[in-house]
């Protein structure tokens, strides 16, 4: 094999030749300034091996058959001006009697890569000699953050990293030795790692629920009003590095300062000027869709604004006690631009909770009124003027709907408008377009609005407000009521529906919606035992069988809660927790008249 010394300038990309002689065509771009910064630090490691061609239009030059991503990174330290475009590079030739394609493929083919494990304990040795955090991330081409959870891994017990090694590369694994991460000492990790060894169950759900750290509702709390909030009020934890599974040592003081950091919002959204500010869990279900809404001027917030606000809100969590008003202040001058004053005395503003502690605001909602009846004015008097039968009436208005259901078909946009606007209608009989919600969520939300008026507000919408609508209108349409036992929401009916729902957002709503207490203090003892060997373990199982009653309700909604759990009742196909998903079967023939299907709401136990 010759080695050379090539101008950067004279080489070129192996997929340039003709015929190519580089194998790689997914990823010749990943990782490219990571890769720049690490030659720059510590040279070329690596020899380039190249080939003499030509490319497709016959021109002569030197082309690369690995070391492509290398040329890359050689290329931007030159854009860097780092390097010159003349500066040489260590090359060796490919052997002319081997095809330079073939053994390109081959070394490719026959690569091993580093265990993270290993490549883990250097960056901690690294460490451990002196290098620092920001060093490595300059020196190596790594986002600092990601420098942290690289060394928080490479310090973990050797027992622990022994096991990764053994499991192999698998996204499970990976999962798990993360959350040993969260262990306050090696021998704490070593000790849990036995524990969970002899149990057969070592899964990073196991290993958080064994450190605490399995407590969504604080975390959500957390989230709500940020980590410098919860630390700053005193609040102890052990930060998960890769999510949001804290081990929070104080969930009464992440509560207290998320509530406050909601009622600063609230008291922000006040200050802009806002007729009316609400929490969204105090309306109607139905706001999202059934309320109109104003519309902002173009003149957003600068992004000067927004890192103002953003330094602001950390120093208020950091306990600044300006920073509030000076928030307030900002977002005042805000709406006065994007907002007029007619607006701001008309609508309010809605604060939205999310699932997992995200904060929505949605300003320029008007609450809908309801219908005024005209009077007629004092004294005045009109003459009737002749009417046709109600027969003919009757025979013309049904002319007049079939005419109309004609050129409705060929006016979609106006139909869905036509079809929306009928559900949101608050009379039956005074809608033109005969729909109803009858969902369990729809019954009884609507609030007063005539046809005219939820036609004329909708018609004004874009598509994708109109799209928001029917979704609204959708949730509130829906019944997968099941009152015979066997049959489960989730058949093959809904299957097509449930599937094309983002399978996160399906999974958070369930757990939303899952009754923990409920469902543990009314079914029998064999169901709950069931719980906790899906959710736990066998040995967990065994134990818990010799538990009265009330003390394995009080065990399970404690330690099932925060495995991922679900009944199989409750368990979508996009369910990803302990347990198997029930097989999907037809919906059942439901006669919602048969009184024997109603379900009388008896404990299970007392029932046998």
């Amino acid at each position: 094999m010759t080695t050379r010394m090539i101008p950067l300038d004279q080489l070129r990309f192996g997929h340039e030749a003709d015929p190519p002689i580089n194998a790689r065509r997914v990823g010749r771009e990943e990782g490219i300034a990571e890769l720049a910064s690490s030659i720059g630090a510590h040279g070329l490691q690596t020899p380039l091996k190249v080939k003499e061609g030509h490319d497709a239009d016959g021109v002569v030059g030197i082309f690369v058959g690995t070391g492509n991503r290398r040329l890359a990174a050689l290329r931007l330290l030159v854009e860097q001006s780092q390097m010159s475009s003349t500066d040489l590079v260590e090359c060796n030739e490919f052997d002319q009697t081997v095809d330079a394609r073939e053994a390109a493929l081959a070394e490719q083919v026959h690569r091993v890569d580093f265990h993270p494990a290993d490549e883990y304990v250097e960056f901690r040795e690294l460490a451990d000699a002196g290098t620092s955090k920001a060093s490595i991330a300059s020196r190596f081409g790594i986002d600092p953050k990601r420098v942290g959870r690289i060394l928080a891994l490479g310090e973990l017990s050797p027992i622990i990293l022994d096991w990764w090694r053994g499991e192999g590369r698998t996204s499970e694994a990976f999962a798990t030795v993360c959350a040993f991460t969260l262990a306050p000492s090696l021998g704490d990790q070593e000790k849990l790692f036995k524990k969970l060894e002899k149990q057969r169950d070592i899964r990073a759900w196991a290993v958080k629920r064994a450190l605490g750290a399995d407590n969504r509702e604080a975390a959500k709390a957390i989230k709500i009003a940020g980590l410098d909030a919860y630390r700053a009020a005193g609040g102890r934890m052990t930060q998960d590095l890769f999510g949001d599974d804290h081990v929070i040592s104080d969930p009464d003081i992440a509560r207290k300062v998320a509530k406050q950091k909601i009622q600063s919002v609230l008291d922000g959204l006040k200050a802009e000027g806002w007729s009316w500010v609400s929490n969204a869990g105090d309306l109607s279900y139905n706001w999202t869709y059934s309320w109109s809404k104003e519309k902002p001027s173009e003149d957003k917030m600068t992004s000067d604004e927004k890192k103002q606000i953003k330094k602001l809100e950390k120093a208020g969590a950091k306990g600044d006690a300006t920073a509030v008003d000076q928030i307030a202040a900002i977002q005042k001058a805000i709406a006065d631009r994007q907002w007029t004053p007619d607006q701001l005395a008309k609508a309010g503003a809605v604060l939205e909770v999310g699932y997992h502690g995200d904060l929505t605001i949605t300003r320029g909602v008007v609450k809908p009124a309801a219908p005024k009846k005209e009077k007629a004015a004092a004294g005045e008097t009109e003459k009737s003027a002749p009417t046709i039968s109600n027969a003919i009436n009757h025979r013309l208005s049904i002319q007049a709907t079939k005419a109309a259901a004609i050129a409705l078909m060929q006016e979609p946009r106006v139909g869905l408008v036509a079809l929306l606007a009928g559900f949101i209608a608050d009379r039956e009989w005074a809608r033109p377009v005969k729909v109803s919600s009858n969902g369990i969520a729809g019954r009884g939300v609507h609030d007063a609005e005539s046809f005219r008026s939820a036609f004329e507000r909708l018609n004004t919408a874009t598509d994708a407000e109109l799209f928001q609508v029917a979704a609204g209108i959708a949730s509130g349409a829906l019944d997968m009521q099941r009152p015979s036992s066997g049959h489960v929401a989730f058949d093959k009916t809904s299957l097509a529906m449930i599937g094309a729902i983002d399978a996160g957002r399906m999974t958070a709503a369930l757990h939303e919606a899952f009754d923990r207490e409920d469902y543990f203090n009314s079914v029998a003892k064999s169901f709950i035992i069931t719980a906790i060997r899906e959710a736990i373990n066998e040995d967990e199982a065994r134990k818990a069988d010799k538990l009265k009653k009330k003390e394995l309700v009080e065990f399970a909604i404690k330690n099932v809660a925060g495995t991922g759990w679900l009944p199989p009742e409750l368990r979508a196909p996009t369910y990803s927790g302990p347990g198997a998903i029930p097989a999907l079967a037809e919906a059942p023939p439901l006669d919602p008249d048969d009184d024997d299907l109603v379900d009388e709401d008896l404990d299970e136990d007392e029932a046998a």
